[in-house]
């Protein structure tokens, strides 16, 4: 079986220069495009984790995305004037829990809220990034809604349904990327995920998923969905916000405005 290797080199993040090795064995070449991206996301999303973190994190990342056999990743990084350190990891390692590359497709809920004045502009882009994702696919978005909060500050909130070989924390990696890229103009969550065990249910936006603000564009979307094992609708009719939230568009995807 053949080996094929990219070298990213001078990765930087504030006072680290970081220096990547992706192998992959497989007959064809890796797709040097889409390891580029792989790695520049994890890196941003993982500024303070140690080297052993971002190189098994790589490698997993990696065989999710990249069409190539098994993978092996090499961190090489030095800050400030300290000694340089590396860390090795491959699909098949562990670093202290298990790190299980997802193969299947899973069905998740994003709650989505914006307060800036071209929310849907950005939220429209946001959901484009998303669907995007290899691996990940758009399946359903809600109306657009309303928020008025009880000191008067508005916004934007919707919720979008998807598939995605993710994990919950690959997921959730992505979305604080995806926040990052916006400058922080679009807030993103993981309201709802298929198939998580209970450990994992920490990850989700679990207050996200008590707000009318998300409760509301949800039932809209999928009257039949439920939330901790009730009824949307219910959790609606609950939710301690529901008087300040109203719709405020059915087709504001397409830019059909109000």
């Amino acid at each position: 079986m053949t080996s094929h290797t990219l070298s990213f080199t001078g990765v930087d993040i504030p006072n680290t220069t970081w220096h990547v090795e992706v192998t992959c064995t497989g007959e064809d070449p890796i797709d040097s495009a889409l390891a580029a991206q792989v790695v520049r996301q994890v890196l941003a999303t993982m500024r303070d984790a140690t080297a052993e973190r971002i190189a098994a994190d790589l490698a997993e990342e990696v065989a999710l995305r990249v069409p190539c056999g098994h993978v092996e990743v090499v961190v090489d990084f030095a800050v400030d004037d300290m000694p340089g350190r590396y860390a090795v990891a491959t699909d098949r390692d562990t670093v202290g829990e298990a790190l299980p590359v997802e193969h299947v497709s899973r069905g998740a809920v994003i709650a989505m809220e914006s307060a800036v004045p071209n929310a849907e502009d950005v939220m429209r882009a946001a959901i484009v990034a998303i669907d995007g994702i290899p691996g990940t696919q758009v399946e359903g978005i809600s109306p657009l809604y309303h928020v008025t909060a009880p000191d008067g500050r508005a916004s934007h909130s919707a919720v979008i349904a998807l598939h995605t070989t993710m994990s919950l924390r690959q997921l959730n990696n992505m979305l604080q990327a995806l926040h990052g890229t916006h400058e922080g103009a679009v807030g993103l969550g993981v309201v709802a995920m298929d198939g998580l065990q209970s450990r994992e249910r920490a990850g989700l936006d679990l207050q996200g998923a008590k707000r009318a603000a998300f409760l509301a564009p949800w039932m809209d979307m999928d009257p039949d969905a439920t939330v901790d094992g009730d009824p949307v609708a219910f959790a609606l009719a609950n939710a301690p916000d529901a008087p300040f939230v109203g719709l405020a568009s059915d087709h504001w995807i397409i830019g059909g405005g109000h």
